[in-house]
């Protein structure tokens, strides 16, 4: 069994506070305090150097004193005495030291470096967390360790800050909505957010997330940020000002993860009301109705860019029976998704509460703040106590269901002809920019014709390769790896579908670009959405740049090795892309029906869209998929791997077409998965393999999997493998020599 992630914290039941005081001023008498004050089942053990007793409770002046091993330490003291007890608290073999720097006192990166080497100098499993003052709170386990005494109550919304008073500001943003909070933590920009992105994930108290946004996040936080969000809502939030630039990248991000990108307390609460809303609404129009004249509706709806309906207004002054009369007849019409209204009384809210009880279409209404609008929301009607407030949530809604549709959405193949730049000859036309951008199959120069949109592909030093659009005053950002789906959403950008075979072309050969030819550094491309044309207008390269990687990897070995089978079949290997998901799904149908029970466990005759989508668009720096392909362009066998908790274990699964079998491909492709499990930096590759599954069983004791039954399902075994851990290359750039020689695409 694999420990979830942050385990010892989450589940203490033993926690020592070093600084411990009945002090009141200082931040660990606050803490103390906070600890003391609500239900925490566990032991709690002041530390205080000077005091016997602190609260009534026994303290030890030194962490090695206490009988019985702390789960978690929180440590509370003045900066000078951190490192030193931090230090005390690894030699003691405590599993996790809670940091809490408060206000005004966060240690800087030199005084970082101190801290955690002083947690490796125990035995080397203390983990270390430094947080902010409004540190760390698990309400439904009654932990505060809380320097300001937030408690907020507990529910499924989580929050994860990275500076100091985000927790703090998300929690007076959110007070007017009914929610409660599975976690809380205000991490220091020093200390890794990934580890608690994955105890989200996996966290059965956690429904929602709001994680706080930091311009140059290290690539490790959005490929967990990306894994958080595929069966999660997750919400990426940046209070903090940018500039149309800042916030053009800032929303591309949160794009690529699957995240709401939100800017503000008001989209923040319309966005976590979305998310917790009871109904969802479905396809059609949002109808209107009212008392009397709709224009504030319609106004706001259309200031938040929702399509309404106006329905005819009801009399003035309606009885409530009336309001609901209409309300139901509403809710009646096919064409209805959602029906937003505004009520002035109680009476009406019962009524309304009622109906929706008896309705699969989300009911909004807008009422007085003595109707009791904070119940309804519990009790299924979704009330509000603004128009405004309701419209945003709405907004909020469609944006939700935007980004879900995203997650199942798969690429298209490219449409003929889609050429493949050759990298090797690209690197020796630097100098020559006609050349290179001829090798490089981009669009032609021109120096006439009409131009109402432009294409900016740069180099950052963070990012790496940044692709901006710019069309009638509106701006957006995409980040490699560019699909086809890009191109798509970029012909809808300009409002020129048939843009999309020229922006299938300069995207492929931008994506090759990016993680291949860092002498390419600018590039402007001028786009004519009248005659659907692009054209060349500057573009920049030098030999010596340099190199800056994209912030999300590219497919491995997407060059391809080649494998010779048994009956002398030769196939290339390569890894699965975005464009790939049609041949795949084809491969999937045309699999024997008892190979497809064992390697997706239920008897499906062909892959769910969204399943679908998450075996081809692929994180490259957590995830892996090969597939071996005939000449004719068909699969012949395919593999993958997923993480299940970085970087403790990924998990396999294989599947051969059956004139394949016994050919040798499946131990060729699992021998690369192994190798790619390991430069990712994983400690395991696993697998839970049917009982029945012969060949797989053989397959993997053949290669040095150590096998055992299930200890969760009797038809099930658990195959394991140990890996070697391998240093990973200072570049974020995986080994990739097609990208550099010329081979298939990214």
């Amino acid at each position: 069994m694999l420990t979830p992630p942050l385990h010892e914290l989450f589940e203490a039941r033993h926690i020592a506070v070093v600084g411990a005081s009945a002090r009141m001023e200082t931040a660990g008498g606050r803490v103390f305090a906070a600890l003391l004050r609500r239900p925490f089942a566990g032991r709690l053990t002041p530390v205080n150097l000077r005091r016997k007793t602190v609260a009534g409770l026994p303290a030890f002046a030194h962490v090695g004193q206490i009988g019985e091993k702390p789960d978690v330490a929180v440590v509370a003291v003045p900066p000078q005495a951190q490192a030193g007890a931090v230090a005390a608290c690894a030699a003691s073999g405590v599993p996790y030291v809670l940091l809490l720097a408060d206000e005004g006192g966060e240690p800087d990166d030199e005084q970082c470096a101190k801290l955690f080497k002083a947690a490796a100098g125990g035995a080397g499993k203390t983990q270390l967390v430094l947080c902010a003052g409004d540190g760390f709170n698990l309400p439904h386990a009654g932990l505060y360790a809380d320097c300001f005494g937030g408690f907020p109550a507990a529910g499924r919304v989580a929050v994860l800050g990275r500076q100091a008073g985000f927790c703090g500001g998300v929690l007076r943003a959110l007070a007017g909505v009914p929610v409660g909070f599975s976690f809380t933590a205000n991490l220091l920009p020093q200390s890794p957010a990934a580890p608690w992105l994955d105890r989200f994930r996996e966290d059965g108290h956690s429904r929602l997330l709001v994680c706080q946004y930091l311009p140059q996040q290290p690539a490790a936080f959005f490929s967990a940020l990306r894994q958080a969000a595929q069966d999660k809502n997750v919400v990426l939030y940046a209070p903090q000002s940018l500039d149309a630039r800042e916030d053009a990248l800032f929303r591309a991000l949160a794009e690529y993860c699957g995240a709401l990108p939100v800017r503000t307390p008001q989209e923040l609460q319309a966005a976590v009301r979305a998310a917790l809303l009871p109904r969802r609404p479905g396809q059609g129009g949002v109808y209107i109705l009212s008392d009397g004249e709709s224009g504030w509706l319609a106004d706001a709806a259309q200031a938040a860019c929702v399509r309404v309906r106006l329905l005819p207004a009801l009399p003035r002054r309606a009885n409530p029976l009336q309001i609901r009369d209409a309300a139901a007849a509403a809710l009646q019409d096919d064409g209805c998704r959602a029906l937003l209204l505004r009520a002035n009384d109680a009476d009406t809210a019962a009524q309304l509460a009622q109906l929706q009880q008896s309705s699969d279409t989300p009911l909004y209404a807008v009422l007085p703040p003595d109707s009791g609008a904070e119940n309804a929301f519990s009790d299924g009607l979704c009330a509000f106590s603004g128009e405004e407030e309701a419209v945003r949530t709405l907004a909020a809604q469609a944006a939700w269901q935007w980004l879900h549709k995203m997650r199942q959405t798969t690429a298209k193949p490219h449409r003929p002809p889609c050429l493949t730049p050759d990298l090797r000859q690209a690197a020796l036309l630097v100098g020559r920019p006609a050349g290179l951008a001829a090798v490089l199959h981009l669009p032609p120069q021109d120096a006439g014709g009409f131009s109402d949109g432009l294409l900016s592909y740069t180099v950052l030093p963070h990012t790496g390769a940044v692709l901006e659009a710019r069309y009638n005053g509106e701006t957006r950002l995409l980040l490699p790896p560019f699909d086809t789906r890009h191109a798509l959403l970029l012909g809808r950008f300009f409002a020129a579908a048939a843009l999309r075979p020229a922006l299938e072309q300069l995207l492929l050969s931008l994506n090759v670009a990016a993680y291949g030819l860092s002498a390419l550094q600018s590039l402007r491309i001028r786009v004519d959405t009248q005659n659907a044309r692009l054209c060349t207008e500057s573009l920049s390269a030098a030999a010596d740049a340099p190199p800056a990687a994209p912030l999300f990897a590219a497919a491995p070995f997407s060059d391809g090795r080649f494998f010779t089978a048994a009956n002398g079949e030769i196939l290339l290997v390569r890894a699965l892309l975005p464009e790939d998901a049609e041949t795949l799904q084809r491969f999937v149908r045309g699999m024997d029906e008892a190979d497809r029970r064992t390697r997706f466990m239920s008897h499906i005759k062909e892959l769910p869209a969204g399943r679908l989508a998450r075996f081809t668009l692929i994180d490259h720096a957590r995830d892996c998929a090969i597939a071996a392909w005939r000449g004719s362009g068909e699969i012949a066998g395919w593999a993958q791997y997923a993480c299940l908790r970085f970087p403790e274990a990924c998990e396999f699964g294989i599947a051969v077409a059956a004139d394949m079998k016994g050919q040798g491909l499946a131990a060729f492709l699992l021998r690369r998965l192994v190798a790619q499990a390991g430069r990712q930096g994983y400690r395991a590759v696993c697998a839970e393999i049917l009982a029945e599954n012969a060949a797989m069983l053989a397959l993997s004791a053949k290669l040095g999997f150590k096998t055992a039954p299930s200890p969760e399902d009797a038809r099930l075994v658990a195959a394991r493998l140990a890996l070697q851990r391998e240093k990973r290359p200072k570049s974020r750039l995986l080994p990739n020599k097609g990208l550099r020689g010329g081979g298939k695409t990214v």
